[in-house]
């Protein structure tokens, strides 16, 4: 299912002023993933083209450029594919704008008509970017985020809502690593957290002492580290990472480390402590707002940061 709802950018054929928007990005969208623009959009005759652009492959001895001729075809309101009818001289365009290669840049598909007809010209270069290939290049290239939040406002709110990004609010971002293999854990990963204890008779009763905690791959990590930590009668707990990117859970836990502090029966070990803030503190950023540009001046100028890390880290 499509993530983007290309009918957001009005229609070509519209008036308004915004019946050129789709051409306009598809200017902004090649010069933000690394086209040269060589002659814009405009109003008018275009000669068969919509957008020049110029491609600089590198070689070991020489750069080599290529000048391509960009059709855009914005059919999304209708759902119709791109037929050959909707590009009639393809070859007599790129000649006369002095082009090697021809990109389809379509809100929908391309008929299989159109791309046979294309394939055919065994002379030219081409490449076809449809609705699905725009929208992975919007949402995976991080330079193309900002473009996908302009003209796709509503749809992006609904993406970032479900796949949220961690707030910027320390200089160093720490990344969730795997206790196992070391790889980034984030929203997107199979990943928990697991902490291991045992129950020991004191003066005081029955306790349980906390020894250790972790975040590591759920599956094959899991099982290897529970072989290594399962010795003299501990247990594990677990929970799903994901559970410390949700607010209200993320509160849950919080509230719950303090309680468990408070408990004479629960005892932490140094580095069981020491590890359940640094969960918290990396899980921050999920559930919070970035800082204002005032606010992050104002920690500074406290010298909260150096002491806030060095107090929790």
């Amino acid at each position: 299912m499509s993530i983007l709802d290309f009918k957001e950018i009005p229609m070509a054929h519209k008036g308004g002023g915004e019946q050129d928007k789709f051409e306009l990005f598809s200017r902004d969208f090649f010069q933000n993933i690394g086209y040269k623009i060589n002659s814009a959009p405009g109003r008018g005759a275009d000669g068969g083209k919509d957008l020049i652009l110029t491609e600089i492959r590198k070689g070991i001895a020489s750069n080599t450029e290529v000048r391509w001729l960009v059709s855009c075809k914005h059919k999304a309101h209708s759902g119709s594919s791109v037929s050959k009818t909707d590009e009639p001289e393809i070859s007599d365009s790129l000649k006369a704008h002095n082009c090697t290669g021809f990109i389809g840049f379509y809100s929908t598909l391309p008929s299989s008509g159109l791309v046979a007809k294309v394939e055919g010209m065994s002379e030219i270069e081409h490449q076809f970017f449809d609705s699905s290939k725009i929208e992975q290049a919007l949402l995976t290239n991080p330079k193309c985020l900002e473009l996908a939040k302009r003209y796709f406002p509503e749809s992006f709110k609904n993406w970032s809502d479900e796949n949220p990004k961690p707030a910027t609010i320390f200089s160093d971002h720490e990344p969730f690593r795997c206790h196992n293999c070391h790889a980034v854990l984030d929203y997107s990963s199979w990943a928990i957290v697991t902490s291991w204890g045992k129950y020991e008779e004191t003066e005081n009763g029955l306790v349980k002492k906390i020894r250790n905690q972790y975040v590591c791959c759920g599956g094959d990590c899991d099982r290897i580290l529970a072989k290594r930590y399962y010795t003299d009668g501990c247990s594990d707990t677990w929970a799903d990472l994901k559970d410390y990117f949700n607010p209200t859970l993320y509160l849950k836990a919080v509230i719950g480390f303090c309680n468990e502090l408070n408990d004479e029966k629960i005892l932490y070990s140094e580095e069981a402590f020491d590890q359940e803030k640094s969960i918290l503190i990396k899980a921050y950023p999920y559930v919070c707002r970035s800082l204002t540009q005032s606010e992050s001046a104002n920690i500074m100028d406290l010298g909260m940061v150096p002491q806030f890390l060095g107090g929790l880290g």
